[in-house]
């Protein structure tokens, strides 16, 4: 049941990302009006009427404040930055200022870390906890698009890393922003209410049986190379990758992976949406040409 009103207003952050985009999506399919808040606002559909797509600065407190203005509720999606927690920050104090009712933080599966962005959505959620506003909080395991993200080193038989042998609850993204739909949609996102949502897959795997499905999905056989955290740091700086980037793959490695803590399942998916999420196999296949 759709209980959001057409003339309540859904202002979406992040609106081109990955989870953002499909929210915006959902929100107008749904009949919400929304406004899509991006930096590169080129991006966003400009045919849909009940969609307005904003450019947001987010080194302009008025870009920021005129973002929000009468908004009922607040997706914030941004991708990891740098500036990522001040922004997100920034957002939230605007949203309280102008009167916004609740937001929706994607946000992530997380634990006391220093691992950017863990830490980062860590200072944000603590920043919600104390200000005056209804939020919910979806915390959503990894995403099996990080299986993607390895695509250049599969197809060069390169892959590896030092995530163990403990399978992992990987989410997809679309339903990550799924739930984020269905929340706003019928109401249960809204007004004072303050709710966090863990979000995992159906059934994990570890990296050697998802080794194994890519090779199925393509037709030659992949391996998954088991390495050290120094081993893999060696390995993935020789082939130019950042600093940040390389300790974030390590991070997520050792800190979700071969210590467990992505092992986990909750129904909430299935419980939001009336159906289980979808599987890393059903991913793999969809995007075997990745791989190729």
């Amino acid at each position: 049941m759709n209980d959001v009103s057409p003339r309540r207003l859904v202002a979406v952050a992040g609106a081109t990302g990955r989870v953002g985009s499909v929210i915006v999506e959902g929100l107008s399919a749904g009949g919400a009006t929304v406004r899509s808040l991006s930096r590169t606002p080129s991006g966003l559909d400009t045919a849909n009427p009940q969609i307005t797509n904003v450019h947001i600065d987010y080194a302009n407190p008025s870009s920021i404040a005129s973002a929000v203005e009468g908004a009922s509720v607040l997706v914030i999606s941004l991708g990891s930055s740098d500036d990522q927690a001040h922004q997100e920050i920034a957002l939230i104090d605007a949203a309280v200022h102008a009167g916004v009712e609740h937001v929706v933080k994607v946000s992530s599966w997380s634990w006391p870390s220093r691992i950017h962005p863990l830490d980062w959505h860590q200072e944000v959620e603590d920043h919600l906890s104390k200000v005056d506003i209804g939020y919910s909080l979806l915390r959503p395991m990894t995403f099996t698009a990080v299986i993607g993200a390895q695509a250049e080193l599969i197809k060069n038989n390169l892959w590896g890393g030092a995530a163990g042998t403990r399978h992992a609850n990987l989410i997809d993204v679309r339903d990550v922003a799924d739930v984020a739909t269905r929340l706003i949609l019928s109401g249960e996102a809204s007004g004072s209410n303050r709710r966090a949502y863990h979000l995992t897959g159906p059934d994990g795997l570890g990296v050697d049986a998802i080794a194994e499905h890519i090779s199925r999905a393509i037709g030659r056989t992949v391996k998954y190379t088991h390495r050290t955290p120094d081993e893999q740091r060696a390995a993935l700086l020789s082939l130019g990758m950042s600093e940040w980037t390389v300790e974030l793959i390590i991070g997520i490695d050792v800190e979700s992976f071969a210590s467990g803590a992505s092992t986990e399942k909750t129904s909430t998916v299935e419980t939001v949406l009336g159906r289980p999420p979808r599987s890393i196999p059903d991913w793999i296949t969809e995007n075997a040409e990745l791989f190729r």
